[in-house]
């Protein structure tokens, strides 16, 4: 936000009132703001881009959450969470993931991070047709480590992607088949 309104927001919370544009009656509020940011807001007030006492008026109890790619154990909850109301939003019954898609999902770095991550299952779950999501529909970058990711291959099981990818496939062709007689 530009400093004139940050000026005005350290002003509404500093005096619990404000006036509305053309108004002329004060209004008195009793507010707490709970903010969350991506920018290094200490950065920006070195910048003169952000106000210090904005800073300090706002920083009263300051919560770090740290970006997904580094807490990768919330990864498989989060997704069969995200899966869980995506397919039930979607009248989908899609049950779990396909051996191979977790570790694809634990070893990607989530720059944006679990909204990011929703998407990725939303659009899984849009293209879905089986019980499972499979690998081809997760759509996600290159690992952060190919060998994050082939252990985490190895941890969730023998099957591979090729024999994955054969019984979706296979399945297809069977339905398209029977749709055309």
């Amino acid at each position: 936000m530009s400093l004139a309104t940050q000026v005005k927001l350290l002003r509404v919370l500093q005096e619990q009132a404000f006036e509305r544009v053309g108004g002329t009656d004060t209004i008195e509020v009793d507010i707490r703001i709970i903010a969350a940011t991506n920018s290094d807001l200490e950065q920006s007030i070195r910048e003169g881009t952000f106000r210090e006492d904005l800073y300090y008026r706002l920083n009263v109890v300051p919560l770090r959450i740290p970006p997904l790619r580094e807490r990768r154990e919330d990864i498989p909850l989060l997704a069969r969470h995200f899966l869980e109301k995506h397919t039930r939003e979607a009248g989908k019954n899609i049950r779990d993931f396909a051996p191979g898609a977790m570790p694809v999902l634990m070893g990607y770095d989530w720059p944006g991070n679990v909204r990011e991550l929703e998407n990725t299952i939303e659009r899984a779950v849009v293209l879905g047709q089986g019980p499972v999501i499979v690998t081809e529909h997760l759509a996600v970058g290159e690992p952060a480590s190919r060998e994050r990711a082939e252990v985490g291959a190895t941890v969730a099981g023998e099957i591979g992607i090729r024999e994955v990818l054969s019984d979706e496939e296979e399945r297809r062709l069977a339905s398209a088949l029977e749709q055309s007689g």
